[in-house]
């Protein structure tokens, strides 16, 4: 598929000659999503049923059991929901993309960073399904129009894609040499998930802890839905910084330990 002779020993041309097979990553895609729904009588429709299912779980435990009131509630939860259930499924798929599939590596020569980055889009094309049925009816419901700052939300949406594809470069690259990175991260993600403010405000918690929260790698993006599509308000300079910084640094780190190891991994799969 691409001369062995011209090494993709730089991000520049890692990334060009992942545009160049785009087709590719696209039928990896394609096929990742053939196969999770295939025979199933509803199809994508399952796509929504876990989300919905977690919205209502945390809407009558802190509605009925710990009596929050905050209005918008099930919004406020959905928005970091969503965001989150995009991240955290794409890290735990992430860490197989490389290390599960050895025959293919070991077939033909491709740039590897496909992989990771095919199994972020699978779970984005998801993502966005679920954003195209879910944000619409929630607007209705709570009778928010529509502002100039939910025009900020492509841009969001995309730092976090750049973010989470950084991350599963990271973990690709990581699990296909120490296979316990899988476990480690079954820890990781619970414990961020609680350092990410989903079901809670970022104001509820102490001021002198707010600046550890914000600063959490998932904040600034869920910090930002909700500002824009709830409070309706551009997010604060902190959230741009952090949102930008994580994304850039994240993508960076995972771009370079691929290239700097992506030799040895068929030998290790």
């Amino acid at each position: 598929m691409i001369d062995r002779s011209e090494p993709l020993d730089s991000l520049a041309t890692t990334l060009a000659a992942v545009v160049r097979y785009r087709t590719l990553l696209r039928k990896l895609v394609l096929k990742d999503l053939k196969l999770k729904y295939r025979g199933s009588v509803l199809g994508f429709l399952w796509s929504l049923v876990n989300p919905l299912i977690m919205i209502a779980v945390y809407f009558l435990a802190f509605r009925y059991i710990l009596h929050n009131r905050t209005e918008g509630f099930v919004f406020l939860v959905m928005l970091g929901i969503l965001a989150w259930t995009f991240f955290s499924t794409a890290a735990m798929m992430s860490t197989g993309a490389i290390a599960d599939n050895g025959p293919l590596l070991k077939s033909v020569f491709f740039p590897r960073a496909i992989l990771p980055i095919a199994t972020v889009l699978f779970n984005f094309a998801q993502y966005v399904l679920m954003v195209v049925v879910f944000l619409p009816l929630m607007l209705i419901v709570f009778r928010i129009a529509p502002t100039p700052t939910m025009l900020a939300y492509p841009i969001f949406l995309a730092l976090q894609v750049i973010f989470t594809i950084g991350v599963a470069l990271i973990l690709a690259t990581g699990t296909t040499f120490f296979r316990d990175i899988r476990h480690l991260l079954e820890v990781a993600l619970a414990v961020l998930f609680w350092t990410t403010p989903i079901v809670y405000e970022l104001d509820q918690a102490p001021a002198r802890i707010r600046p550890f929260i914000l600063a959490s790698p998932l904040s600034s993006y869920v910090v930002a839905y909700k500002d824009l599509f709830f409070y309706r308000r551009w997010p604060e300079p902190a959230v741009w910084t952090f949102a930008i910084a994580y994304a850039i640094i994240a993508f960076t780190i995972g771009a370079a330990l691929l290239l700097k190891f992506e030799d040895r991994f068929a030998e290790r799969t």
